[in-house]
């Protein structure tokens, strides 16, 4: 019996892992809508937990192995999260102060922030494509390495 349980767990572990955490997303993003307010914001915090996780599991704490410590990943998810709240709070003080769609607009334009922050620094933005998010630029800014040269 143990042996299936494990056997279910390690097939459907991740699963469940994602399930949890889209679950735990869309209840920060149902909350402060329940008090009537629209903020989009919670999914930058998300990322950037997810960000600081990342960076301290393959760079400051490398497995040994194929096995990951426990207490590595409970240390990762304690400093994600004191990060993420410590933005929270900064950004809150500042967005708190607005109502309706400012308040969305102004958390959209974090989350937006973030994203363009997350691009890698080699490649510079300039412009968007029709079917590509970003584009990449020669030395004269015009776009390259794209099927379209319509830019919008």
């Amino acid at each position: 019996m143990d042996n299936l349980l494990g056997g279910a767990f390690n097939t459907y572990g991740p699963l469940i892992v994602t399930m949890v955490f889209a679950a735990m997303l869309a209840l920060s993003l149902y909350l402060p809508l329940m008090s009537g307010q629209l903020s989009l914001a919670s999914p930058g915090f998300y990322a950037i937990g997810g960000y600081i996780a990342a960076i301290l599991s393959t760079t400051v704490w490398k497995p040994a192995g194929n096995s990951y410590p426990i207490y590595y990943l409970l240390a990762e998810m304690g400093i994600a999260a004191v990060a993420s709240a410590l933005l929270a709070i900064a950004i809150g003080g500042l967005a708190l102060r607005l109502r309706g769609i400012y308040l969305a607009l102004a958390t959209i334009a974090f989350v937006e922030i973030l994203r363009a922050g997350a691009e890698p620094a080699d490649h510079r933005r300039c412009g968007r494509h029709l079917w590509h998010s970003a584009a990449v630029c020669n030395d004269a800014g015009i776009p390259v390495g794209c099927d379209s040269t319509v830019a919008l």
